[in-house]
Order: C-alpha cells, then structure tokens, then sequence
C-alpha cells in the first residue's frame, strides 16, 4: 500500500463504495414481510392522516428543490402509499429523502428502497405516457412498480423482473394490498439480465439496480423509439442515462450521477471487482485483469506530485474521456465494514505501466511506475479547463451492438472528433461532451 493510509481520508474526491445505497435493488426480504404491516389499533383515521401529510411535505420538498418539475410523477407520488412498502418502518422514515436499505449479505447492501429524489428524477428521464408497455428490472419493496402503474394508467401494463423469488412474492403481495393487481403491476421471479420477452415488446425499460453494461434482451425487447433509463457504470460511477433506441443505435437524452446497489444474476459483471488483499478491494472495468499490476504499482514507493484544488467534475470528466479510472478501496472499522476509497488511473505508456492515485484532502497525487498516467492527467486536466469545465449533464452517449464478426470490429470507423470510444462485451460505446 501506499505511504498515505487511504482509509484515513475524507474529502469531495472519494468515490462511491461499492455497497453504496440508492435503489429498489435485487434482494430479499423473505415470506414474512409479504404483508405490509396494519397501522396501530383505534388509528387508522389519524394514522393515515399523518402518512397523507408526510407525503404531501415529501413532494413538495422535492418540487422546491427542483428535483420534481413534471406533473404526472408528481401525481403519482402523491397517490402511491410509500409508507406500504417500507414495513418496520416509521412515518417519519419512509418519507424521509433517503434511501432505506433492507437486505445485506456478506456485510453489504443487496436490496433497498431507493430516495424519492432519484425515483423522481429517472421516473422523468422516463418520459412515461398512458396507455405505455413498460419493463422494470428490480423490483425491490414494490414501491417503484406502484407508481410506474400510476404512470401507465389502467390502459398500460407493468412487468417487474426480482431475482429473488421471495422478495418478489412480497412485493406482488403489498402491490395488491395497495391497490395495483397484477394486471396492472404484475412482478415476476427472474433474472433481469434476460428481461421479459413474452411481454415485449416494450415502450419503457427502467432499471432500479446498477449495470455494469446494457443488456442485449433489454435492447431487443425496447420498442423503436423506446426509452431505457439506467443506471450504467460509465467511469467512476453510476450514471442514469435516458437511452433512445433508434436505427439500431441507444442515443443518450439525459444524464444524471447517481448509486445503486448492483445487478445480480446473470449480467452481474463480476469483472468489475477485485480482491488485491484481505483488506483492499479494486473496483471498475477490468478490474480483475489490472489486479496484478496495480498490486505491484503499489508495493513501489509512490512520488508526490502538487495538484491543488481541482474542479469536482474533474474525476468522472477523466473517466467518461478515458475509461481507466478505478476505485481502490481499503476496508476500516470493526469487521471491515466501512470503507474508505479514492480514484485511481491505470495506464501503460512506452515506459511502462503507470499509476496516479487521486486526492481526497491531500493537495498532492501519488503517482507510481512510469510517467504516462501522470502526463495523461496533466493533458486532460488542462482539456478539461479549455472547455469551460463541462458538466456531466451536457455529455452524450451512442451505444450500438458490438459487431461478432472480429474483421467488422476492426474495420470500425475511427471515433468522432472529441469523442472517446470504449468497448464492453456487448457494445460500443462513444462518449462525447456535447454542448
């Protein structure tokens, strides 16, 4: 490790752990919170009353802070019940603006009720209508499949996919107790990955758990002109991106940072993290094959390079433009379950493999092995600052099916000037900055 003990440090620049909560994610509950729970004895009146209130504050806050701009999901929050789908928890809590997570294993968090703030802002990315066919991969508690019906009405349909066959019985039953049957929300036990083809195809696909890559089913399944909303792993995070299908391309409209709990199942992406030792982990795209070599990085002596204050954008800018930044995370606490991270980008120049590791309160990088991670950074630093340092929301995304025929892919056209191309197992991607 590093001479700095990346667990000590705080600051704007840390990245999100990997168990980090803010989605109706794959989990399980179990049978028993298959009923939501009754309000206490001789209160129904009053404690309805409360939850109506509650619910009333939580919209309007979100409506103040700009979060909430569109009628129709705002309607749709007013009318679902959240407090339903949250047993075991008070008033208080389930209209609160934050996550609730409600199932680990293995000291991290598999399944969650995602914050009403980020529910409203892909809910919007959505662009839902009436009468629409719409998919959503990750059931959760139910609670965003509730108001997807809402979104629908009673002309359109809504499938919910829940690896966990327990939690999906209990979703489907506090679905039905709230007032959505299965005609209009129906949840279904299955891996997401694979979506749902005997309901396809669909005008929406939305996605309440992170992805580390978009789905060839999904892809299939999406209408012409459909709309995928997902949160994608593009860089350093999670981004929810609002995908237009079209001419056999996913055109990127909207963009927002944001967290969730993984995908599990079949599209896991298990590529993406890496167990360096007991107590440090390596996350982001190719993680596991850049275990060795940063493992060996970081047993060198690092050299401390002035940095200073920097843009906060700058990091996710870095990795949209380049697809090398990683997270390295080392394990703190009783039973390591906190955990403490920082950025770090990988590449391998002419004189070798190179390292920068990233600042949190630091005004120095650490950087190890040769000098192309440091040049680079430099380079793009300077890039980032000619163009007015550009946030993410400005940036655009084309995916198109990554050609299985090796002599198509490469004879692909070069990337488009200012864009940056990365390829997953199933696409190609190109990222731009946009306007």
């Amino acid at each position: 490790m590093p001479s700095e003990d990346l667990s000590g440090q705080t600051g704007d620049q840390s990245p999100m752990p990997p168990s980090h909560d803010a989605s109706d994610g794959s989990g399980g509950w179990g049978a028993a919170w298959a009923t939501p729970p009754a309000p206490p004895d001789g209160a129904d009146d009053p404690y309805e009353a409360e939850a109506t209130r509650l619910r009333e504050r939580m919209v309007a806050r979100l409506r103040a802070s700009g979060a909430l701009r569109d009628a129709a999901v705002e309607r749709a929050m007013l009318r679902v019940p959240r407090h339903r789908f949250l047993p075991g928890h008070t008033l208080a809590e389930a209209y609160d603006n934050v996550a609730i997570t409600t199932n680990w294993e293995r000291g991290a968090p598999v399944s969650s009720v995602s914050q009403p703030e980020i529910i409203a802002v892909m809910l919007q990315q959505l662009r839902i209508e009436p009468g629409m066919r719409a998919l959503e991969v990750g059931a959760g508690s139910g609670y965003n499949a509730a108001l997807l019906a809402e979104l629908v009405g009673p002309t359109g349909s809504v499938i919910s996919l829940e690896i966990d066959a327990a939690l999906a019985e209990a979703a489907g039953a506090r679905l039905l107790a709230a007032g959505y049957p299965p005609e209009r929300a129906r949840v279904i036990a299955g891996d997401g990955w694979r979506g749902w083809p005997a309901g396809a195809p669909y005008d929406r696909i939305e996605l309440t758990v992170g992805a580390m890559d978009i789905s060839p089913a999904w892809f299939g399944q999406l209408a012409e002109e459909g709309a995928l909303v997902a949160p994608l792993w593009l860089g350093a995070t999670d981004v929810s991106v609002a995908l237009r299908k079209r001419a056999g391309a996913l055109v990127s409209e909207s963009w927002t940072l944001c967290g969730f709990v993984r995908l599990r199942g079949e599209g896991a992406g298990e590529t993406g993290v890496a167990r360096l030792s007991e107590q440090v982990t390596l996350t982001g795209p190719n993680a596991q094959a850049l275990a060795e070599p940063i493992s060996a990085l970081l047993a060198t002596r690092p050299r401390r390079i002035w940095w200073g204050p920097r843009d906060a954008n700058f990091v996710q800018y870095l990795a949209l433009a380049s697809g090398r930044v990683l997270s390295l995370w080392q394990a703190n606490g009783r039973h390591g379950r906190k955990a403490r991270g920082r950025f770090l980008l990988y590449l391998e120049d002419a004189d070798g493999p190179s390292m920068v590791i990233f600042p949190q309160r630091a005004p120095a990088l650490l950087a190890f092995g040769g000098s192309g991670a440091e040049r680079f950074i430099r380079e793009q630093s300077e890039a980032h600052r000619q163009r007015g340092a550009p946030s993410i929301e400005h940036w655009r995304l084309v995916a198109r099916p990554l050609p299985t025929d090796p002599a198509a892919l490469a004879s692909l056209p070069p990337a488009a000037p200012g864009a940056t191309r990365l390829t997953t197992a199933h696409w190609v991607y190109e990222i731009s900055a946009g306007e």
